[in-house]
């Protein structure tokens, strides 16, 4: 199973690769989906793990997944003031090398950016996938959360974002289920007579 989904990760769009994700481990604990909040912190106290080119000590890997497995800067002050030598002592025991690639391959599985153009050079822009274009209009019109909407059955969505285009401009291309039928019945009259 865990060939399938990393395989559907691997061979997926960069747009697709930010919505399915794999659950990562490192050192021992799962880590948050990496976020802001944790590119922010990593950042500022100057983590290797951010800057690729530098060397890590298991040190600024215990502290990167101490970031990453938390959800907020209070939870990530509080793990960061306890002592944890039995865990320490435990990663001693580790790869480093190993644990420090599962991390980079963590940050990179949750961050795949689109590629923008470059202005000067004339080169076209990616277009934005449909599907985001359809989730961002329904938070943008009722501020509901991003998983309530990738949870809610795609043609619900639709529905909503065609109703809310109908209100703001009076227009919708939906042919109603009485159009359909009529065209239905007159594509099988004309066959009938051909």
């Amino acid at each position: 199973m865990e060939t399938i989904q990393a395989n559907f990760v691997t061979n997926g769009s960069k747009f697709l690769e930010n919505y399915v994700n794999l659950t990562h481990k490192i050192l021992g604990k799962t880590l948050k989906p990496f976020c802001l909040l944790h590119l922010l912190w990593l950042e500022n106290i100057g983590s290797p793990l951010f800057k690729t080119s530098e060397a890590v000590t298991l040190s600024d890997l215990e502290i990167a997944v101490l970031i990453c497995s938390s959800s907020s800067s209070e939870e990530i002050l509080k793990k960061l003031s306890r002592k944890r030598r039995l865990w320490h002592l435990w990663n001693t025991r580790r790869d480093l090398q190993e644990e420090s690639k599962a991390f980079i391959v963590y940050q990179d599985d949750f961050a795949s950016m689109p590629t923008f153009s470059d202005s000067e050079k004339g080169e076209s822009l990616e277009q934005i996938p449909w599907l985001l274009t359809q989730m961002a209009a329904l938070i943008r019109e009722t501020g509901w959360q991003e998983e309530s909407i990738l949870l809610m059955p795609l043609g619900k969505v639709i529905w909503y974002n065609s109703a809310f285009c109908y209100l703001a401009t009076g227009n919708t291309s939906i042919i109603s289920d009485k159009e359909q039928a009529a065209s239905l019945a007159l594509e099988q009259l004309t066959k009938g007579n051909g």
